[in-house]
């Protein structure tokens, strides 16, 4: 009998669920996420998301083999536990969730950071495969990235090896960042601050923006197509913030390809150029060209990581 598994991957916004059997998607969800109030708040939800596909999909009692949950901080894999958080769900460290799976499911357990889930989705099913020297950069509502060398998930001593990415400093006397360093990745160019350096903006008066109700990177794009100034060059801004912690990436853990990721890749069409010229002009590569490219698989990419790591620990 087929075994069917749950990937969850917790988002700062959204949280993404599916169903999958045999590496198949089944079924998938969104549901809105109240990292602010914390995971328990959150697993109500969760619970009626995960026994809705259940029933949906005819998955009885012993046929769940496993519920993965791919989380936006610092992760022990092996003991399946929460080590850090940052400013999501700041709860998780307290929590016993593989007693929550085994309780409700009876069902095994896995845990990681989402960025290298999302990674390993990518590296078995999208925009990875064919490499084994990657690294992921996933742009949301913060950073974060991954690496994988020769087949290799690096996690490192402490759990943060590759995975802290977002929090390379481009800027040492910039932002201040929600992890305490200065001027990094995400400090300086996420959805949590866009609205801030937009309205900062001493010409912000003047701009299309200060009309939109919402200012996230769909609507910074928008404008700057339409011609706004202040839109388009901090667009521009972002995308060589993007390059330079992406080449820094490079320059640390020597990848053969990179795929950026994230809601921000609709945008792709510019997004992907741009950085693919910045890493070919600065980054120092004697061997050849890193390949730059748009996640394949997108909002699906941590979800099936931490379904496929249930089967496949790596």
């Amino acid at each position: 009998m087929s075994k069917s598994s749950i990937g969850i991957d917790l988002g700062g916004t959204r949280i993404k669920l599916g169903l999958l059997q045999d590496d198949n998607l089944l079924e998938k969800r969104v549901i809105d996420a109240r990292s602010e109030q914390g995971l328990q708040a959150n697993l109500p939800d969760l619970e009626i998301a995960i026994d809705q596909m259940l029933v949906n999909n005819d998955v009885g009692d012993g046929a769940l083999s496993g519920i993965g949950l791919s989380f936006p901080g610092l992760v022990d894999h092996t003991n399946k536990r929460i080590i850090s958080t940052n400013k999501k769900y700041d709860d998780g460290p307290n929590l016993k969730l593989d007693d929550w799976a085994r309780a409700k499911w009876n069902s095994s357990f896995y845990i990681e950071n989402d960025a290298r889930m999302a990674a390993v989705g990518e590296w078995i099913f999208g925009a990875g495969r064919g490499s084994n020297d990657i690294v992921m950069v996933t742009i949301g509502t913060g950073i974060g990235s991954c690496a994988i060398i020769d087949g290799h998930l690096l996690r490192g001593k402490h759990f943060q090896a590759g995975c802290l990415g977002g929090h390379f400093t481009v800027q040492y006397d910039g932002n201040r960042c929600t992890c305490g360093n200065l001027g990094c990745v995400e400090a300086q160019a996420s959805t949590w601050n866009i609205s801030k350096m937009v309205t900062s903006d001493p010409c912000f008066a003047d701009s299309s923006l200060s009309n939109e109700s919402k200012i996230d990177f769909q609507t910074l794009f928008s404008a700057a197509a339409k011609g706004d100034e202040l839109a388009g060059r901090i667009k521009v801004e972002c995308m060589r913030i993007w390059s330079a912690g992406v080449i820094n990436l490079i320059h640390a853990y020597d990848p053969e390809v990179v795929i950026l990721g994230g809601g921000i890749l609709n945008s792709k069409e510019e997004i992907i150029p741009f950085v693919q010229n910045e890493v070919a002009k600065h980054a120092w590569c004697p061997w050849g060209d890193v390949e730059v490219r748009a996640s394949e698989l997108m909002d699906d990419a941590a979800v099936l990581g931490v379904a496929y790591c249930l089967a496949n620990p790596i």
